[in-house]
């Protein structure tokens, strides 16, 4: 999930937040604004990304070369 995203469905959002804390805790995840995901990815050299929303608390992530 991408912080500040409000298209998530309110019936989702309590899943969404399980699957969250299930990442922090067992892959020590972050949560991230769209803001903080272009940083990273531009700091590491790439040109261009984009977010897709999928499946309600999934998110596709593109970066390009």
């Amino acid at each position: 999930m991408v912080l500040g995203n409000q298209s998530l469905d309110e019936k989702l959002r309590g899943v969404q937040y399980a699957f969250d804390m299930e990442m922090m805790v067992s892959l020590t995840g972050k949560e991230r604004t769209e803001e903080e995901f272009a940083k990273l990815f531009f700091d590491a050299g790439f040109s261009s990304y984009h977010i897709n929303p999928i499946l309600g608390t999934r998110a596709l992530i593109q970066v390009y070369p």
